[in-house]
């Protein structure tokens, strides 16, 4: 007598993973995709900055005269100059004028009184105040830009973190002390 086997219609793994390398392929392939489709906002961004437009590189100019920072964060900048265009119609063309006032081997102070002479006194202390507290505007709608990069914390960037919840990580009373800087301690 013969017996006939029915086919069982249980789902075995093909390779022991329950997978196929062609599966597996797929699924790399798709998710590279996905991280190359994620980034596009990103370096678009980037190279806009990059190739920055003249009222980004006109603010990037007027902030390294009044500042005296001539290492200004280009992102940075980009993203404060959205924030005061959002705020004030006017803001190009003030930048404009800033921007012929500021001309090489300027200092601070003295762009500051070409300014006020110019009229944009009040509007040249937005732009530093906005870049040593990262805000813009002091308002309860005024705009948080950076944190970190604020101006006011790199000069003490030495001996002093930026305070937040738990300062710097966990465990961070671990970490050595800075070294004191026995030169500029002799110059006061």
């Amino acid at each position: 007598m013969k017996h006939e086997l029915e086919p069982i219609d249980a789902h075995l793994p093909k390779n022991g993973t329950g997978s196929s390398r062609r599966e597996f392929i797929f699924a790399v392939a798709g998710l590279a995709l996905t991280g190359v489709v994620a980034a596009m906002p990103g370096i678009t961004f980037a190279a806009n900055v990059a190739n920055a437009s003249d009222p980004v590189k006109a603010f990037i100019r007027v902030s390294q005269a009044i500042t005296e920072h001539k290492q200004i964060d280009s992102v940075l900048a980009a993203r404060f100059l959205e924030a005061f265009a959002q705020r004030d119609p006017l803001f190009d063309k003030r930048i404009s004028q800033l921007n012929h006032l500021a001309v090489a081997g300027i200092n601070a102070q003295q762009f500051l009184d070409k300014a006020t002479q110019a009229g944009l006194h009040d509007f040249l202390y937005d732009i530093v105040t906005a870049w040593y507290t990262g805000t813009i505007g002091d308002d309860y709608h005024g705009t948080l830009i950076a944190y970190k990069q604020a101006l006011m914390y790199q000069t003490v960037q030495d001996g002093l973190i930026v305070p937040t919840y738990c300062g710097n990580g966990s465990i961070w009373w671990t970490a050595p002390v800075p070294a004191e800087n026995v030169d500029f301690l002799a110059s006061l």
